[in-house]
């Protein structure tokens, strides 16, 4: 009597070990706000300005930036707006990519979801907690940047004290509800953005630098690479969302009740779908490098810093 052996399982791979969501909070806030005081914020305006002012060169938006405080204008809503976006969006993300990704470790360990999909999931679930919690501080920003008053010579302190005020005119003159005016908009767009970044991420990984051999350990300059050009080619992806969000928030539609459709609406009635295309692609230079380098920063700058901890604790 001939016996058939049962097929044989492969036993899932799991390429990185989980990170504690609890560190991971407190690293991902250090990083993120480092980031956006040194370059971020700045690629972060000059979008929002290219998006809300369309006509304009880029030139002419850096010189409009820069005109009355100099270089200093550069941080116009960074402070306390920026910062506490900074802080926010760096460890509500980080936190909800280690949660989803340890919660899904006995699904790939089970052959129930492979390791890579986790990976992808994880991201888009730390973006959909990250746009929960940032809408708001985003609506301040972007108020602040679109705002011509804040274009005017005044101090540091002065620029900082009227950012600040923002947010009790916001409140006063259009209601509490108005902090989450394009929230919706803004949470998908967050689980778009981080899907699509570490999708593109495990991509590039697995095309250019795993190729067949899944298990290998990438260094930390292919990793940075991959989240680099992921960044870029989920840039592309997303872009007329994120142009609708800054539509949506700017400073001169306060009190207005801003739709998707109606905007839309509005563009085709100016040119059509040339000019639909247009708006669509308002900002992207900025937004690409703002993408690439927030991807590289927070997928790979956030895990480097990760090991350096885990591996000083160990020590001590």
């Amino acid at each position: 009597m001939s016996t058939q052996s049962l097929p044989l399982v492969a036993t899932p791979v799991i390429t990185k070990k989980p990170q504690n969501p609890t560190a991971k909070f407190v690293i991902g806030a250090g990083v993120c706000w480092s980031y956006e005081l040194a370059l971020g914020h700045f690629f972060e305006f000059i979008k929002v300005m290219k998006q809300t002012q369309g006509h304009k060169s880029y030139l002419e938006l850096g010189r409009e930036i820069t005109k009355a405080k100099g270089i200093v204008g550069v941080w116009d809503g960074f402070f306390p707006w920026g910062t506490v976006q900074a802080l926010a969006k760096g460890s509500v993300f980080s936190w909800g990519q280690a949660f989803a990704r340890v919660q899904m470790v006995p699904f790939v360990k089970q052959g129930y979801l492979g390791d890579r999909t986790a990976e992808v999931i994880s991201g888009g679930f730390g973006g959909g907690v990250q746009g929960i919690f940032l809408s708001p501080t985003l609506l301040l920003k972007t108020r602040v940047m679109t705002d011509p008053v804040f274009r005017n010579k005044m101090t540091g302190w002065e620029t900082c004290k009227k950012s600040g005020q923002v947010g009790m005119n916001v409140i006063r003159n259009e209601g509490i509800a108005a902090l989450m005016k394009g929230s919706i908009v803004f949470s998908l767009k967050r689980v778009a953005d981080w899907s699509t970044r570490y999708f593109f991420c495990v991509v590039t990984e697995d095309a250019l630098f795993k190729r067949n051999n899944p298990t290998k350990k990438l260094t930390v300059y292919e990793e940075l690479s991959a989240s680099l050009i992921g960044g870029t080619l989920s840039c592309l992806v997303t872009l007329p969302v994120d142009v609708m969000v800054a539509q949506i928030q700017q400073a001169s539609k306060a009190g207005a009740n801003v739709g998707i459709i109606s905007t839309f609406k509005e563009e085709y009635a100016k040119g059509g779908l040339k000019r639909i295309a247009g708006f669509s692609m308002a900002g992207f230079v900025p937004r690409c490098l703002h993408c690439a380098f927030t991807t590289m920063v927070m997928k790979t700058g956030c895990s480097v810093v990760y090991d350096w901890y885990e591996k000083y604790s160990e020590d001590n």
